[in-house]
């Protein structure tokens, strides 16, 4: 869909204290923006003109609990944009990294609760799965989390129907117009995967491989489907 077409894509992504590989993806996204779109027009001009109608014009939301610089691994320090009191709540896509099991602080909490349902897409990585379920919004639904961490997420959250797959799909409510989706996914590697299939999906292929799967040799010609081969 071109650009024209499409309203500012709006971003969340909660940083604080999240594995820095559980939240690569962002940067395939990132790759489909006018603004990146900007930036590498300039080195060779007639290479994008035929992709240039497909780019997005994006806002990403960098959050955490205050604007001081938070915390990543590993041993990161990275400038929040806003935090989750003030961040919007009706966002077109949230991402949601894999934190420490302790980190649960009560602004993410209600932050989570307050956008759930005026945010379409929900994509989680790792145990970023298991931070949205303390919340109970996915009770009954199918997720996954790191294969190494499913037990421990049976055992925290044993409402929620655990899967041993490298991404679910499920439905969500949604109070916007659209189908809510959420989207949870294993470890890091899996997790890119999952966002380069959301990516394929939503937008032109050959825009999303040209612009972002091939420049950053997120290579998807191996095991890149929804289960694990053992």
């Amino acid at each position: 869909m071109a650009s024209s077409n499409r309203k500012k894509l709006r971003i969340g992504v909660m940083l604080e204290s999240v594995q820095l590989s559980d939240i690569m993806g962002i940067d395939i996204l990132g790759n489909l923006s006018s603004q990146y779109m900007a930036q590498v027009k300039s080195f060779e001009p007639s290479w994008f003109v035929n992709h240039e109608p497909h780019a997005v014009d994006m806002e990403f939301f960098f959050i955490a609990t205050t604007l001081e610089p938070g915390f990543m691994t590993p041993g990161l320090h990275f400038v929040p944009t806003v935090t989750y009191d003030d961040c919007p709540r009706d966002l077109d896509i949230i991402v949601v990294g894999g934190p420490a099991i302790s980190h649960r602080p009560e602004q993410a909490d209600r932050f989570m609760k307050e956008a759930w349902g005026k945010t379409r897409v929900w994509l989680t990585t790792c145990v970023g799965s298991m931070w949205l379920a303390s919340t109970g919004l996915v009770d009954g639904m199918r997720c996954t989390t790191n294969r190494e961490g499913l037990e421990l997420a049976r055992r925290l959250h044993p409402k929620v129907d655990w899967v041993d797959q490298r991404w679910v799909v499920e439905e969500k409510v949604f109070e916007g117009d659209g189908k809510g989706e959420l989207w949870t996914a294993g470890g890091a590697g899996a997790g890119i995967h999952m966002i380069a299939t959301y990516c394929l999906e939503n937008f032109n292929k050959e825009f999303v491989n040209t612009l972002a799967l091939r420049p950053l040799e997120f290579r998807l010609d191996g095991n890149a489907s929804q289960f694990y081969l053992d």
